[in-house]
């Protein structure tokens, strides 16, 4: 939410009328109108967070003394602050840490899922937490989500996703869209919960994020036709222009997973009369080790050099998400009355600001790692897991299910002979699948099956980073696999990975048991070397950070671990049920 205070209405009328001087003023840099889309030499007179004027100093009747502060901007660019509109703000890194990285890449609103803490905290707890977030360097906007990425048992739907749980987080002034609908065929289906919550955000001014891949022209009608406004999961250009022909926003991704922008812009750019106004472009929640690229900024530069008109690529990230979300009267633009948030460049091609300007202020590198304002809670239950309790269920037809990896999150169901174990070792040498648990955070429940293609000679590899936030377990040594899992019980959340005896990788998430307290600067060569080990172990796809949350995540393709067992996302059946644990 972004308000101006009387005292801040009365100060800025009182600059602009030449009664006070402005706080500070840039002087001769080139200015890129976002809406006229011109870059034209203009001056900047602030008047503190506030802008209150841009044109000539000679021209503006504005009063000077010694007391403004005085920038030179000759040879420079100045560009509005970027926004990312669809982030993810917690992958291994929280959200703070993550404004500390984006802002000193230009990037000065981020607009955000909620689905870890609306899983994990009360309703009361969510929404204080969006009021302190409103202290950070970057301005932070949410979405109110309508539905899980996994499969909830009866009194989770009904607690945590509540209709009256649901509308009084929409209700936020700082939640600007519901969704993003990832599972949105009960929409369709005619739930009467999750229409009426549709119907309360947009009563709310609120957009509606789809989240449709691959979907056709006719489901994206129906949806659009219920309120949906807006998706970012096209992977051809000709999905993109479906989308736009239907009227929604879209946007283009480029993420840890899918970083395919420069193949959507060389597509689109064959149409003619590409409407620019309804195109964004959003990281999607790239991993810490994708942020070495940078941020938005990162965006920005591969749309320039597949020939995108600097001036549509710059509006793609300031103005279009800011009409988009009406947040366009206080950010997006360089114009009067809008937030001071400006970065400076050197040329439009390169999009890297030498400095950023935030809310009248430039940033500057912080000292240190920011701390989120999270109640500390433990992540688990203080329970103990046994190596003999690491038995996968079989079918009735004697086989045991094997999740085959396509990608990092799509997978393929097969099932296979019941493998040969000896003592503790669930799988020969020779095997190429792991043994895959999932293990309840409260010690009630396990769910296990076989997976190929996370690797082949992995001992033991624990993690509570999952969609479900409950303990991922993957191996092949059941010793090795009991002692992992209680490593990270015991440490209240984290990734471990015990190799030959020895502790091949480690990194506690003491925050959700999902997110870490570094800096993500400090993140990105931890996570490069996991990716570079994991690969060395026979991972071959992308991204494994995003293997391990969606393993357990029912709104992908095929088979996922879940609360009920081993499920097939599509037919909607349990494979082999959940294994009870006793105390």
């Amino acid at each position: 939410m972004v308000t101006k205070t009387f005292a801040e209405h009365q100060t800025l009328l009182d600059v602009v009328m030449g009664r006070k001087p402005p706080s500070r003023v840039i002087r001769g840099g080139q200015v890129l109108n976002v809406h006229t889309g011109r870059l034209e030499k203009k001056d900047i007179a602030l008047a503190g967070r506030w802008i209150a004027y841009v044109g000539s100093l000679e021209e503006s009747g504005l009063l000077f003394d010694e007391s403004v502060a005085v920038d030179d901007a000759n040879g420079r660019v100045l560009v509005p602050g970027y926004i990312e509109p669809h982030a993810h703000p917690c992958q291994i890194y929280h959200p703070l840490s993550l404004a500390s990285k984006a802002v000193q890449h230009g990037t000065t609103a981020l607009v955000c899922d909620t689905l870890p803490f609306f899983m994990q905290l009360e309703t009361i707890e969510l929404l204080t937490l969006f009021d302190e977030l409103q202290s950070s360097p970057v301005k932070f906007f949410w979405w109110g989500r309508l539905d899980s990425q996994t499969l909830l048992n009866e009194d989770e739907a009904m607690t945590i996703f509540a209709k009256e749980r649901v509308q009084s987080i929409l209700n936020s002034p700082h939640v600007v869209q519901a969704g993003e609908l990832s599972d949105w065929m009960p929409l369709l289906l005619g739930d009467k919960k999750m229409n009426a919550c549709l119907l309360h955000a947009r009563a709310q001014g609120k957009r509606i994020e789809g989240h449709a891949p691959g979907a056709s022209y006719r489901t994206l009608s129906r949806l659009a036709a219920l309120g949906v406004t807006g998706d970012h999961e096209s992977i051809t250009a000709q999905e993109i222009w479906r989308r736009l022909e239907l009227g929604y926003m879209t946007t283009l991704r480029h993420s840890s997973i899918r970083p395919d922008l420069p193949e959507l812009l060389q597509g689109l750019l064959q149409y003619d009369d590409v409407p620019w106004h309804r195109l964004m472009m959003t990281t999607d929640g790239a991993t810490p080790a994708f942020l070495a690229q940078g941020f938005t900024d990162h965006l920005l530069r591969l749309a320039l050099e597949q020939g995108v008109d600097p001036i549509h690529a710059y509006q793609m990230v300031t103005i279009n998400p800011a009409t988009y979300y009406r947040l366009d009267e206080h950010i997006g633009s360089i114009a009067p009355g809008r937030l001071a948030d400006i970065n400076l460049l050197s040329s439009l091609v390169e999009p890297t600001p030498l400095g950023v300007l935030n809310e009248g202020e430039w940033i500057r590198p912080a000292t240190q790692a920011p701390t989120l304002p999270v109640k500390a809670q433990a992540w688990g239950g203080t329970f103990q897991i046994a190596p003999d309790e690491l038995i996968v269920a079989q079918t009735e037809e004697g086989t045991v299910p094997v999740i085959n990896l396509v990608n990092a999150v799509i997978t393929k169901l097969s099932l296979e002979p019941v493998p040969l174990s000896r003592d503790f070792r669930l799988l020969p040498d020779e095997d190429d699948r792991l043994a895959v648990f999932m293990i309840d955070r409260h010690g009630t429940w396990i769910t296990g099956a076989y997976v190929r293609g996370f690797g082949r000679r992995i001992d033991a590899f624990a993690s509570s980073y999952t969609c479900t936030h409950d303990l991922l377990l993957i191996g092949r040594d059941a010793r090795a696999m009991a002692k992992a899992a209680n490593h990270v019980l015991e440490r209240n959340g984290g990734i471990y990975w015990l190799q030959d005896g020895e502790v091949r990788f480690e990194l506690p998430l003491p925050i959700l048991g999902t997110m870490s307290d570094l800096t993500v600067d400090e993140l990105i060569p931890l996570c490069q070397g996991l990716v570079e080990r994991l690969n060395e172990a026979g991972y071959t796809f992308l991204d494994p950070i995003y293997t391990l949350q969606f393993l357990s995540s029912t709104h992908l393709p095929q088979v996922r671990l879940t609360s009920a067992g081993v499920v097939n996302v599509k037919k909607k059946n349990v494979i082999t049920p959940r294994c009870e644990r006793k105390g």
